[in-house]
């Protein structure tokens, strides 16, 4: 749940930023330089299966910032975002079952369809517009939205059998090297390197802070992880969407209409019925 309020606080500077790719890419290069005494001062010395863990959720977590920003550019934010997110735990529990061998409880699997549920109905505009985001699977937007959603579920299982294998905040700062290796090329060879003075000078403030969250705020996610099972935490995380709607709408005066009400009423279900089969 504090990873969720973290992860909404630096997503609404997100939402001030010029280019998100680019401001993506700095508050990664940033975090690998505010948490660099985290690599100085640990050994590297872990078994092979944490460094595969490492560079394998790195590539996907940086195929998440592509596919994530080529959503958002071309598409509709309210159709985009709830397969982007929304489809996530679902595929998280998904991959569980098959490769981790959980076997998550009645009420926790309960409570993950609601949440799901309520992270779909989110950022509906209203009822009439319920099928949007499904009738728009045939458009490129709405792909490249599902696929940000099965990055994130990819990612999430490696980092939980990644945290098996070293301590969860120098797991997570490599990974984020790995990530910022791989990015950097999208951003320069996608002409989206012009944009990277132009964005640090319109939005500095905003990259520290968000750039010192992320990782700390995904640090807390994989301590989680290790407590319990990544169907349940890839699920819970989720809450964040709602305190970013919240923020959203006190911050930036945007509608918190009935159904964003009702939706987050389940999305609060849900993670109340996961807490209790935890």
């Amino acid at each position: 749940m504090l990873a969720g309020i973290l992860h909404a606080s630096y997503n609404a500077l997100y939402k001030g930023s010029i280019d998100k790719s680019v401001f993506a890419w700095w508050f990664t290069l940033v975090a690998t330089v505010v948490y660099l005494p985290v690599l100085v001062l640990t050994s590297l010395h872990f078994p092979w299966k944490g460094w595969l863990c490492i560079f394998a959720s790195g590539l996907v977590e940086a195929a998440y910032y592509i596919a994530t920003s080529e959503a958002y550019e071309r598409g509709n934010l309210s159709v985009v975002y709830p397969l982007a997110r929304g489809v996530a735990p679902l595929f998280a529990t998904l991959w569980a079952i098959l490769f981790l061998g959980e076997r998550p409880k009645s009420t926790g699997l309960a409570g993950i369809l609601l949440v799901v549920l309520g992270i779909y109905l989110l950022n509906i505009r209203s009822f009439a517009h319920l099928l949007d985001p499904l009738r728009s699977l045939k458009e490129g937007p709405s792909r490249f939205a599902l696929l940000a959603s099965l990055c994130i579920s990819v990612y999430s299982v490696l980092d939980k059998v990644g945290v098996r294998y070293l301590p969860p905040l120098i797991y997570i700062y490599l990974v984020l090297i790995v990530a910022l290796a791989v990015f950097t090329p999208y951003i320069l060879f996608t002409g989206r390197g012009a944009g990277i003075i132009v964005e640090w000078r319109a939005n500095k403030i905003s990259i520290l802070v968000a750039g010192t969250l992320i990782l700390f705020t995904y640090f807390l996610v994989l301590t989680a992880m290790r407590m319990t099972y990544v169907s349940y935490v890839a699920s819970v995380r989720e809450v964040s969407i709602v305190f970013g709607a919240l923020l959203g709408c006190f911050l930036l005066k945007e509608r918190y209409g009935p159904i964003r009400v009702f939706a987050s009423i389940l999305i609060f279900l849900g993670v109340f019925l996961i807490g209790r089969a935890t």
